[in-house]
């Protein structure tokens, strides 16, 4: 794990220490330019000090069981153990990694619960650090984890997470009395405490030139494969969405769609090339073709002689116009997401897009040098029926067609899980006890016709347990402060799905009853 842009400070001159925790491997974490960011702001004051962690590549669960000595925690710049430091703060993207959240709290012989670990204050004057928790799971709805954490961030951390550790220090220099730094810090914006129940704002950041895109980043010297987006120079373009379509959080949790200016933009890429080492530029956002000057900045970037790396492209922005510039960066993959194979079901969602413009684009770019394809679609959508399962196998059946090589097409299909705050938080539909099997049959049945056509690679397997993975991310997704409880159990018996089955017993606690609960209209957390 060796980094460029790495900072390592001298603790003897700081004044507040924070472990920067991506509840997930290396790999992930240096991969995520969010982790990036928040490095790059909390060193900026030379007072502070930022130092990441993460999990180590095998573990097992629960910690206490897990006897290794090689998977003993430590933060990566100082080796520094994460109980040593002021505040240890989470950025959690997904609700599967909630059992490392509590993995890397127990092994770090910190009490999963906040009561806890108040009462060991109170009591035995043991000081344990501050933990808080942001990102896109946490602002869709942080009550599942409520119970554990000290003070969510929800929405933009930009305009507050800095006036928010001086309130550290303040603290610090009160005798820690966690009670009385709660009410100082309740009338933050975007500030969530669980344990006063306050009733938070999302925070907006404005104003997206104001989010100091780092220069010096955390890039890999590490040369594999693998390692391919930990080796990139991110720059954040544009951050929500503007297409609002009904199954995503970032059109509706990162609203306002926003642009970062197109100088701006130049001038990082500018000061980037000058001052780091990398041969490829990310760029970051949930809609980059939306930028109205993209083809623009992806230009420049092969001026600097560099190499491009991109999310998924709105089908109706890629222009034959636009698919020659990526020619140009020799790109060997281009990835769209249709989400559906059916028109009707497509425009439902909030995706106007025809199966006749999709087989256009990828005609163009079977034309082009560009080889591959990545597909996104979602199974599971509110209204499909049977026939809109048969109408991605029709589709893809189509795009075979054109001509593409072995293996070219490659097609990953996900379950779709509701979130709350968007048009569909309430469909639950396929996790309820009478339902799972059928979503099930409809995955095998994709399984089973996509393997037969040669130019598609499948990037999903195993449909059984994406099927069980993806009823826990919806529980955990949809839950309130009871399911904490769940969670912990469910933890402490191995983290499988039959110890969640396990600790639904022993707690007397019926997941289908609460999705019932849910698909009547129980919404627990609004923003």
């Amino acid at each position: 794990m060796i980094d460029n842009g790495l900072i390592v400070k001298d603790w003897r001159f700081i004044d507040l220490t924070f472990g920067l925790i991506y509840p997930n491997s290396y790999k992930l974490m240096n991969s995520s330019y969010t982790i990036r960011l928040l490095y790059h702001m909390i060193n900026s004051k030379k007072e502070y000090v930022c130092e990441r962690i993460c999990v180590p590549d095998k573990i097992k669960y629960p910690a206490n069981r897990d006897t290794s000595s090689v998977n003993q925690i430590r933060s990566i710049e100082n080796k520094i153990l994460p109980i040593e430091f002021d505040v240890l703060g989470f950025s959690v993207h997904y609700e599967n990694d909630f059992k490392n959240i509590l993995w890397m709290l127990e092994k770090a012989e910190i009490p999963l619960k906040q009561k806890e670990r108040i009462k060991q204050q109170e009591h035995n004057n043991i000081y344990y650090p501050l933990i808080i928790g942001g990102g896109p799971v946490i602002t869709s709805n942080p009550l599942p984890l409520s119970q554990i954490f000290d003070v969510f961030f929800i929405g933009d951390s930009e305009p507050n997470l800095i006036p928010f550790l001086d309130k550290v220090i303040e603290w610090k220099s009160e005798e820690y009395n966690v009670i009385n730094f709660f009410n100082k810090i309740k009338e933050m914006n975007g500030i969530f405490i669980p344990l006063l129940n306050n009733h938070p704002k999302r925070e907006i950041l404005k104003n997206l030139d104001e989010s100091p895109n780092p220069i010096i980043q955390t890039i890999s010297n590490e040369q594999k494969d693998e390692t391919i987006f930990e080796r990139n120079f991110f720059v954040e373009i544009n951050r929500g969405c503007p297409f609002q379509c009904k199954f995503c959080i970032s059109s509706f949790h990162n609203s306002p769609f926003r642009n970062r200016n197109f100088d701006k933009i130049l001038q990082l890429t500018d000061e980037a090339v000058q001052q780091s080492k990398f041969e490829k530029i990310s760029l970051i956002g949930s809609c980059v073709s939306s930028h109205p000057k993209f083809k623009e900045i992806c230009e420049y970037i092969i001026k600097k002689g560099k190499k491009l790396s991109i999310p998924s492209i709105r089908l109706e922005h890629l222009t034959q116009e636009l698919i020659a510039v990526f020619e140009a960066f020799n790109m060997k993959t281009i990835t769209i997401a249709p989400e559906t194979g059916s028109e009707s079901l497509r425009f439902e969602i909030g995706k106007k897009i025809s199966n006749e413009k999709i087989l256009e684009v990828a005609n163009n770019i079977r034309k082009s040098k560009i080889r591959n394809i990545k597909f996104y679609f979602l199974l599971g959508l509110p209204s499909e029926s049977d026939s809109d399962v048969d109408a991605i196998i029709n589709l893809i059946y189509q795009l075979a067609e054109i001509g593409f090589e072995q293996g070219t097409l490659k097609v990953n299909v996900n379950p779709f899980i509701p979130k709350f705050n968007t048009p569909y938080e309430t469909y639950v539909h396929n996790y309820l006890d009478d339902n799972i099997g059928k979503f099930n049959i409809k995955f095998r049945k994709l399984e089973k016709e996509l393997k037969k056509i040669p130019s598609v690679k499948l990037k999903f397997q195993y449909p059984k347990t994406i099927i069980k993975n993806a009823k826990l991310q919806t529980l955990f997704s949809l839950g309130d402060s009871s399911i904490t409880n769940l969670l912990i159990k469910y933890y402490q018996y191995g983290a499988n799905f039959s110890d969640f089955n396990r600790a639904e017993k022993e707690l007397v606690f019926s997941s289908n009853e609460y999705l019932l609960k849910i698909q009547d209209g129980y919404k627990p957390w609004i923003i």
